[in-house]
């Protein structure tokens, strides 16, 4: 199946962009910043500053995911890395676009994590909201949101803040701003709730991103390992 190229169009060259790099035998990736560069599509190149590439553990056999801020919607590329040269650039083959609907898919996982939502509708916290504070657990979490379980109702205000503990090989607190996109009571009287992110910093979606893709590794090293016995 030929590969959609139009993406590779509509990025400029020198471009900054984040890539997150696959290594071997580790399952977490590295992510950096990097120069995009031309060349003949679906190829590209990737240009690093000097020794932040790290050369011997780059796995080139698994796809890197490269992040490129359009100045509005984030475009994401899915991309091979076919060698690595004078130990700064990348040569990448475009594999495909991942687009803002397909995002919360792709980069969604199953993750049982701790959870504090909290109401928020003013600049500052007054003792009310405070008192609103209700602790969860994840099920899933993605760039673009959560789904969650609480013990009690969350609070219902329109504009939520949500500390949510990455759980990554160095667990991080990150917090982001959320509305909630849908509640519902279980049988057994927790709350299941679905939160989108309102307002998150690259960093933290960075984070986030990152840490789905180490775990989408995991589930996958673990399929393999109960289909083999």
């Amino acid at each position: 199946m030929e590969t959609d190229i139009a993406p590779l169009d509509e990025i400029n060259n020198g471009k900054p962009v984040r890539i997150f790099i696959p290594l071997t035998n580790r399952p977490d990736r590295i992510r950096a910043q990097c120069i995009y560069q031309q060349t003949s599509p679906p190829k590209f190149a990737l240009i690093f500053k000097p020794g932040v590439l790290p050369l011997g553990e780059i796995d080139t056999s698994q796809a890197a995911i490269i992040n490129v801020d359009m100045g509005g919607p984030t475009v994401s590329l899915e991309a091979n890395i076919l060698n690595v040269t004078n130990s700064q650039t990348l040569e990448m083959v475009m594999i495909k676009s991942i687009n803002h609907e397909q995002m919360r898919d792709f980069f969604r996982v199953d993750a049982v994590t701790n959870v504090i939502s909290k109401a928020f509708e003013t600049n500052v916290f007054d003792n009310d909201s405070q008192q609103q504070a209700i602790s969860g657990r994840t099920v899933d979490i993605s760039g673009s949101g959560i789904l969650a379980i609480f013990e009690d109702q969350p609070p219902q205000t329109q504009h939520i803040r949500l500390e949510v503990l990455l759980p990554s090989a160095s667990p991080e607190t990150i917090t982001v701003f959320a509305h909630q996109v849908r509640i519902q009571e279980l049988h057994d009287g927790k709350f299941e709730v679905a939160y989108h992110f309102d307002d998150i910093s690259d960093e933290d979606r960075d984070k986030i991103i990152g840490t789905c893709l180490v775990l989408q590794r995991q589930m996958l090293r673990l399929k393999v390992q109960v289909r083999d016995n």
